[in-house]
């Protein structure tokens, strides 16, 4: 009821749309979400309006810039050896907030401590390869590796490694609540560590889409962030003008993960069968015209990444697809009898709705039924909408593991346990993609695009822009690029 009645006032506001100057040294922003979460910086993993605050607050040795490059944070630079096994870092002058002076041994404690409690996280398994973190002076630290991770600096960067000292952060920013609102402002330093607050503010929000779109035409609002293809029908309702709508060029994971293995579901070609029987490039049309289709587990373009070819269906037209998996599905049932329904988790939302009559409709075809059934519920398939936050390809396949779900090979895992530990870079590629090859024969995964991340900036907005992280650094806002 009552998303109805706020998707008609979006519909209402529109035509009253404000067209009033933006204001950069007062930015307000809505970190939009299906279910409100607002700010828990200490929750693992950190929702978006989280890790918006808490790199805004709590910053790492490296930090991400408003256009996703990895830049100084506590660290003012950085050197890796040859044999990439240690990155050494110099620690920047400057100073938690409670005025204490950020020190390489207390930098190095935090940080084993972090490394130790992000067990909860998809960073896990990139843990395993750092074997040591030592301060060797006041102002060095050194992390030492047992294999290269040419991506540690992008694990570094990531909001959930920003270090808190006795519940003191560095900044860049600093929060003030107030009731369900978080207020920041830049805190600069002079050479004796007194704090020089700037002026400007960013007042940040956790809304539901319908509500931050509300806000957003109202006037008041300068920045929508967080929206995804589930509710990206709310913006075309809303007749703000698509000019404004940007999309984050986010890689990452989109599609259906098998997590059950019963009946029919154990024949990996039954599995092969569903996931050609849907056609993406008419599924994804229906909610934004360049959203282009994935057949691949790991991005095909990706760095460190060895050639791995599409599965073999990927050359046919989607009517000799439907064809052959409908042959599939008729001598499984031949043999064995009738399927049951198969169950798919996905989210709430009118794009999501779009999306699985979509789906149900194609699997129709091949001879089976699909049934929606809650992202908490038992399922057979479930949606998986992650951005990547590390461009290794040992990312992509640690999501599709036997840690992820019972439909998984074994042997394909101990492949990438091992390729984590290689310390040849060539030798880890062919192994990973060997990995990725038994991970695609076996069919867990239905690739379907890369995530879907969408924005509404105000006209004269300074300091921001899209990027393929997701996150945009709130201390950007307002400023003039540099």
């Amino acid at each position: 009821m009552r998303v109805s009645y706020i998707f008609c006032l979006v519909i209402m506001l529109a035509f009253t749309a404000c067209s009033e100057a933006i204001d950069n040294d007062k930015i307000r922003v809505d970190v939009v979400s299906e279910t409100v979460d607002g700010f828990d910086v200490g929750r693992l993993p950190l929702n978006l309006a989280s890790a918006e605050l808490r790199a805004a607050t709590a910053q790492g040795l490296v930090k991400f810039d408003a256009r996703g490059n990895i830049v100084p944070a506590l660290a003012s630079r950085w050197i890796v050896t040859d044999d990439g096994l240690s990155y050494i870092f110099r620690i920047e002058k400057t100073w938690w907030k409670n005025g204490e002076a950020v020190t390489a041994e207390t930098v190095a404690s935090l940080l084993r401590q972090k490394i130790r409690n992000l067990g909860q996280t998809s960073f896990l398994d990139e843990m395993d390869s750092i074997e040591e973190v030592v301060a060797m002076t006041g102002r060095i630290i050194e992390i030492r590796l047992v294999a290269p991770r040419p991506n540690l600096l992008e694990l570094l960067a990531q909001p959930e490694l920003g270090l808190v000292n006795e519940g003191f952060g560095s900044g860049p920013m600093q929060a003030v609540q107030q009731s369900n609102i978080m207020r920041l402002r830049e805190v600069l330093y002079d050479e004796d560590g007194q704090i020089q607050t700037a002026e400007n503010w960013v007042t940040l929000f956790n809304n539901e889409t319908a509500d931050a779109l509300a806000r957003y035409i109202a006037g008041d609002s300068d920045l929508l962030l967080g929206g995804s293809f589930s509710d990206l029908p709310y913006f075309t309702a809303s007749e703000i003008d698509e000019e404004l709508l940007l999309y984050d060029p986010v890689p990452g994971l989109f599609g259906f993960l098998f997590v059950e293995d019963s009946d029919y579901l154990q024949s990996s070609a039954v599995r092969d069968a569903i996931t050609m029987a849907i056609d993406r490039p008419r599924l994804l049309i229906d909610l934004r015209s360049d959203w282009r289709e994935v057949l691949t587990l790991a991005p095909e373009g990706l760095q460190n990444r060895a050639t791995v070819e599409r599965p073999k269906w990927a050359a046919l037209r989607i009517d000799e697809r439907i064809d052959l998996a409908k042959t599939i599905i008729s001598e499984w049932r031949g043999s064995n009898g009738e399927l049951r329904d198969l169950r798919i988790a996905m989210p709430t939302g009118p794009g999501a709705n779009m999306m699985f009559a979509r789906v149900r409709a194609d699997l129709a075809k091949i001879g089976l039924t699909a049934k929606r059934v809650a992202m908490k519920d038992n399922a057979d398939l479930r949606m998986i909408e992650q951005i990547a936050p590390l461009s290794s390809p040992l990312w992509y396949l640690s999501q599709l593991s036997c840690k992820k779900t019972v439909v998984c090979d074994e042997e394909a895992d101990d492949m990438v346990s091992t390729a984590r530990l290689i310390g040849n870079l060539e030798e880890r590629m062919n192994l990973l993609a060997g990995a990725e090859r038994r991970m695609q024969d076996n069919r867990n995964f239905i690739p379907i695009a890369y995530p879907m991340f969408w924005m509404v900036a105000r006209p004269g907005l300074l300091g921001f822009s899209p990027n393929p992280r997701g996150l945009h650094p709130l201390q950007s806002l307002g400023k003039e690029p540099i």
